[in-house]
C-alpha cells in the first residue's frame, strides 16, 4: 500500500518490450482485417473486439493482463467457427492465429505468468465432470472412423490416457508444449478437424455419411470436444 494509503495494480513489468509489442500490433491489425469485412459475422459491438480494443488500448504495459485477455478470445473464437457462429474464413482464423501467439509470447517470456495459467489450467483440470469424460470417450469411436491408420492408432491410445488422468490425481504434465501431451494432442487436432469440416461441406458429407449420422449430429460432436478442450488446454 503506497503512502496515499490505497492500493494499486502493479503490472508485471514487460521483459521483451519489442515481442510484446510487435504481438499486440499483430493482434491489432489481425482484428482490423477481420472486421473489414462484414461477412466474416465480427463487428466493433463484438464483445472480441472490444476486449482486444481494450487491451491494446489500455493495458499494452501489463503482460499479465495481455495473456489473460488474449487467451480468453482465443478460446472464443475456435468455439464459435465449429458452431458456426462465424465463418471459418482466412481473416478469422489468422485473427485466431494472432491471439495464440501473442498469449504464448507472453508466456515465454515472463515465467510467472506461464505458471499463473498452469495453475488455472490444473485448476480445470480438477473441475473435470464425469459427463466431461464420457463425451471424450464418446469422441473416441467417431473420431478413429474417420482417422487413416496412424491417426486412428494415436488417438486410440492418447484418450484412454487422457481419461485415465483426468479421473485420477491432477496431472503435473498439463500444460506442456504443444504436442508433448495427450490433451495438446487430442483437442489440438479436433480443432483443426473441425475447421475443415466447417469449410469443406463435401467432406463433413462424406463423414457423416460414414458414421451414419446427420451433420448437424458430427458438428455437435466437435462442438462439444472443441469447447472442452479450450477449457482444458487454455
Amino acid at each position: 500500500m503506497p503512502e496515499t494509503a490505497r492500493f494499486r495494480a502493479v503490472p508485471v513489468p514487460a521483459s521483451n518490450p519489442g515481442l510484446l509489442e510487435a504481438s499486440l500490433s499483430q493482434v491489432s491489425d489481425a482484428l482490423d482485417d477481420a472486421l473489414a469485412n462484414p461477412s466474416n459475422g465480427l463487428s466493433d459491438r463484438s464483445r472480441e473486439a472490444r476486449v482486444l480494443r481494450r487491451t491494446v488500448a489500455k493495458y499494452g504495459n501489463d503482460p499479465q493482463r495481455i495473456e489473460m485477455d488474449l487467451t480468453t478470445v482465443h478460446a472464443a473464437l475456435p468455439r464459435q467457427v465449429v458452431s458456426q457462429d462465424l465463418p471459418p474464413n482466412e481473416e478469422n482464423l489468422a485473427l485466431q492465429a494472432a491471439c495464440e501467439e501473442g498469449a504464448r509470447a507472453v508466456r515465454a517470456t515472463h515465467p510467472e505468468i506461464a505458471e499463473n495459467r498452469l495453475i488455472l489450467s490444473q485448476q480445470a483440470w480438477k473441475e473435470m465432470t464425469p459427463e466431461d469424460t464420457a463425451a471424450i470417450e464418446m469422441g473416441l469411436p467417431v473420431l478413429t472412423a474417420i482417422s487413416e491408420d496412424n491417426l486412428a492408432d494415436q488417438f486410440r491410445e492418447d484418450i484412454p490416457e487422457l481419461v485415465n488422468d483426468a479421473i485420477g490425481p491432477v496431472p503435473d504434465w498439463a500444460p506442456k508444449l504443444p504436442g508433448a501431451d495427450p490433451a495438446t494432442r487430442i483437442f489440438g487436432r479436433i480443432s483443426r478437424m473441425s475447421i475443415i469440416l466447417r469449410s469443406a461441406t463435401g467432406a463433413l458429407d462424406a463423414v457423416a455419411a460414414r458414421l451414419g449420422m446427420t451433420r448437424a449430429e458430427v458438428i455437435g460432436i466437435f462442438v462439444s470436444l472443441v469447447g472442452l478442450g479450450i477449457t482444458l488446454i487454455s
